[in-house]
């Protein structure tokens, strides 16, 4: 059997991480026993906040440090680029690979980004591949240096003898590299380049245990800094060959150990990486994201795009570049979506256990103990409300904008009730500011709560409340076994019940009256003269004269000289066929439109658009649907000459010896025409409701908009109609209503079309379009799409929607050309959700249709 090489590497690189993390954690499983929750929080509170902010700046010079990775990185390419560049590009890339890693991929992915503008791109990937092994060359001394008994750890070693391989091949990474690098001869990277690289890397590791140093002793640990040293340089190895981002867990657990064989209680360590994460990872990574909140941003991604050296290469064939640029650019987005998020995830943490503070003692001795249990309501129901909203700030809605502000407001209640603290008063505070930042991003007025939705944001709110309770229970449990001040059980399931309460009303009451004070109307009314005027000089299409029956809306492009006809069915947007009007603006006005109904909050479709514009749609994210095919005639060459069509000569010789006549009368109508009108019309349906939308209806100042076609007995009584439906094409005619009364002579219907078509060559027309045959030639092969093929059953079989079954087979007799009619809807949209929409809006009384 022929292996996969591939495969079994790409099972590996999944596979290994996994296994290396879950022997780490067995190995060390006797020391997680032993934490102490009441050492933990008794060492978070005694550090003072101004020692707090010492230790975040420290951390942040550190991370900084890393920064010179990209000044020689270009100053090796021979390349300018500004200072403040390079620091917000350096930062954002080393804070992502911290976070999120994809084995160095996002700094890698922000980089070429970033000063592609400056330097040709195959020159700078080459560049930072040869970089990349560096990065960790810094590691490999420090790893020799504790081999030295320089930095000591020779006691987490002796206890956890499987790190002596891991730090011994860490420590000959260096010397290897030099050796193969230089035996090589490779003149791709110079001595000096390798010796900055170094160098900075030794000053990345270094100052980082230096931050976990000065963490411990605000901690007030009297370990020694060569000792620290030591154990965070073999934690970091344990952590480098786990392959997971920032060494996740695998780092955690190996310094817990080290630090306990020192002497330093496991609550005091357990803590220490708490803040080393805050501090290294997790505040530079939100400063990142700010940073790339401005950097791939739409006008620097365009300027980015303009520049010489990528220009070329974007046109030539970049696609991963481009890409890559399309999906950094909307880390502006994300920023703020994620920081809410992560937002809502400290809140969630800072409620579960009371605020330790003199101003909270102060409180709790004057305010009664209900309002204080209600204060961390809010102040839960506020973290809550932001983990819920980051999706819809994603999408940058305006809802959601003014909904923050709400919940921020909650959460500042909770705290004023509560105590105020640094990080929760921070947390919000960033939150309000970057939101109020970027509140002219927010051009959406909503998006629409579909049921996937609603179950995504019910899971993420019972993981949200369910974790709150589990782990405020585990900590009583924990803290009243130790004497640490904790809530009670039943207080955490209070506090769980009425956020979620409290969160549901807000929501429920908030979104009524966003909705009820906040109605933007889309499009305008029907202005005859002005759509009369885009027909009349543009053009238009065999659904434009459907415009006049006054039941839908129009979006007009910003020259007026084409327009989209459309209606409204619940949360969907219906366009009604391809826009009319100049050809040249459809690409421009649809596209203005679809940003307008999704700026709404509704799903589009396209109901009956032409073969010929699928191209255009599929442009738009569309997916199609066939709905049948339309008969076109040509007329010029129609005859009832020959044995095919004796049928139609012998209705036609019929009517002519009866003394039937057909004419055509031209508008305006007279009260009397309209009457009669009006008695074929109500004979005809015989009770049944009018259909609408797509389908012209019996209205006095729709019929007035075009000729009508007559056909009467030899008493003059009227026995039948078809009212002209206008093309707005040279040459081209239809019709849309073609009713006659029940008991009328056999072949009326045919004898119609005979007498117009005749009609029609005499005034200069070629062309003649019958109308639809719906799910014609859809879902009757095997191999068709399931979709169609339950599509055509409904169609066929549910008589209230539709009753056209046959037409096809009563057309074909006038040899027609059939041409495809299409339903568009949005991919990952339900197409039978679609089809039903669509049918209701037909069926839908005609003063129901129109938009508020």
């Amino acid at each position: 059997m022929k292996i996969n090489k591939q495969r079994i590497i790409t099972i590996a690189k999944v596979i290994l991480p996994i296994v290396l993390i879950a022997f780490i954690f067995y190995q060390g499983q006797n020391e997680l026993k032993s934490l102490s929750l009441k050492e933990s929080i008794r060492a978070i509170q005694q550090i003072p906040s101004w020692e707090f902010i010492l230790l975040i700046l420290a951390g942040l010079a550190a991370v900084a440090t890393m920064f010179f990775y990209d000044v020689f990185l270009l100053r090796s390419l021979q390349v300018k680029v500004p200072l403040g560049l390079i620091f917000r590009a350096s930062w954002i890339a080393n804070s992502f690979n911290g976070i999120i890693g994809f084995g160095g991929l996002a700094g890698i992915g922000v980089r070429s980004a970033l000063y592609r503008p400056f330097v040709e791109g195959t020159r700078l990937l080459k560049a930072i591949g040869w970089m990349a092994p560096t990065l960790i060359s810094g590691l490999s001394i420090l790893s020799a240096l504790s081999l030295l008994n320089i930095f000591p750890a020779f006691e987490v070693l002796d206890l956890k003898k499987w790190l002596w391989p891991v730090i011994i091949g860490v420590a000959f990474f260096f010397p290897v590299y030099l050796l193969f690098t230089f035996r090589r001869g490779s003149s791709s990277i110079r001595p000096s380049s390798i010796a900055l690289y170094s160098l900075v890397s030794l000053a990345e590791w270094f100052s980082a245990g230096v931050v976990v140093y000065f963490i411990l002793a605000a901690l007030g640990t009297d370990v020694s800094f060569s000792k620290v040293i030591g154990v965070f340089i073999i934690a970091a190895t344990a952590g480098l060959i786990s392959m997971v981002p920032g060494g996740f867990g695998s780092f955690d657990l190996v310094f817990l150990i080290g630090m306990q064989r020192a002497g330093v209680e496991e609550g005091i360590v357990l803590t220490g990486l708490l803040i080393y994460r805050l501090v290294y990872y997790l505040i530079p990574f939100v400063i990142g994201v700010i940073f790339s909140a401005r950097e791939f941003s739409g006008p620097v991604v365009k300027m980015i795009e303009d520049k010489p050296i990528v220009g070329p290469s974007v046109e030539v064939g970049g696609v991963i570049w481009r890409l890559q640029l399309r999906f950094l650019s909307k880390v502006r987005h994300f920023t703020l979506a994620l920081i809410t998020l992560l937002a809502g995830i400290t809140i969630w943490g800072l409620a579960i256990l009371p605020p330790n503070s003199t101003q909270y003692e102060y409180l709790e001795a004057r305010l009664p103990h209900e309002l204080l249990l209600l204060a961390n309501s809010f102040f839960l129901m506020g973290g809550l409300l932001y983990v819920l909203l980051a999706p819809s700030l994603y999408r940058r809605t305006k809802r959601s904008l003014y909904m923050v502000y709400g919940a921020s407001v909650f959460a500042l209640i909770g705290m004023a009730l509560r105590g105020f603290n640094l990080i929760s008063l921070s947390v919000v505070l960033l939150v309000l500011i970057l939101v109020m930042m970027s509140r002219n991003a927010f051009q959406r007025e909503r998006t629409l709560i579909t049921t996937t939705r609603l179950i995504r944001s019910a899971i993420a709110g019972f993981l949200y409340i369910g974790g709150f309770i589990f782990f405020g229970y585990a900590f009583y449990t924990l803290g009243s076994a130790d004497g640490t001040k904790v809530y009670p059980a039943h207080e955490i399931f209070m506090f769980a019940a009425s956020a979620s309460i409290f969160a549901l009303v807000y929501t429920l009451v908030f979104i009524r009256l966003f909705n009820t004070f906040n109605q933007p109307v889309l499009g305008e009314k029907l202005d005859e003269q002005k759509v009369r005027q885009v027909l009349a000089e543009q053009g238009g299409n065999y659904l434009s004269h459907l415009a006049f029956l006054g039941d839908k809306r129009f979006f007009f492009s910003e020259s007026n000289r084409s327009f989209i006809q459309f209606s409204q069915t619940g949360n969907r947007i219906m366009m009604l066929g391809d826009p009319s009007g100049d050809p040249e603006e459809h690409s421009q006005l649809i596209a203005c439109f679809l940003r307008r109904v999704e700026d709404l909050g509704y799903i589009p479709n396209i109901y009956q658009i032409q073969a010929q514009n699928m191209s255009l749609y599929h442009d738009f994210g569309f997916n199609f649907f066939k709905l049948g095919e339309e008969a076109i005639v040509d007329i010029t060459s129609f005859t009832v000459s020959g044995k095919k069509r004796a049928g139609l000569r012998s209705i036609k010789n019929r009517f002519e010896r009866e003394e039937m006549t057909f004419d055509v009368i031209s508008p305006p109508f007279t009260e009397e025409f309209l009457h009669q009108l009006r008695d074929v019309s109500d004979e005809w349906l015989g009770g049944k409701s009018e259909k609408g939308f797509s389908l012209g209806y019996f209205k006095e100042t729709y019929l007035n908009q075009a000729p009508i076609g007559v056909m009467r007995d030899a008493e003059g009584q009227m026995l039948g109609f078809m009212t002209f439906m206008p093309a707005y094409q040279e040459g081209v005619l239809s019709i849309d209503l073609m009713r006659f009364r029940p008991d009328g002579p056999n072949g009326i219907m045919d004898a119609m079309f005979i007498r117009l078509f005749d009609y029609a060559k005499d005034n200069g027309y070629h062309t003649f379009n019958m109308g639809m045959a719906p799910l014609s030639s859809v879902g009757e092969d095997e191999t068709s799409f399931w979709q169609e093929r339950v599509a055509a059953d409904v169609f066929n079989n549910i008589r209230y929607m539709y009753s056209f079954t046959g037409l096809r087979r009563y057309k074909e007799k006038y040899d027609p050309k059939w041409e495809g009619r299409y339903l568009a809807y949005r991919k990952r949209q339900s197409l039978t959700m679609a089809i039903l929409k669509v049918t209701r809006l037909i069926s839908k009384k005609k003063d129901r249709i129109l938009l508020p």
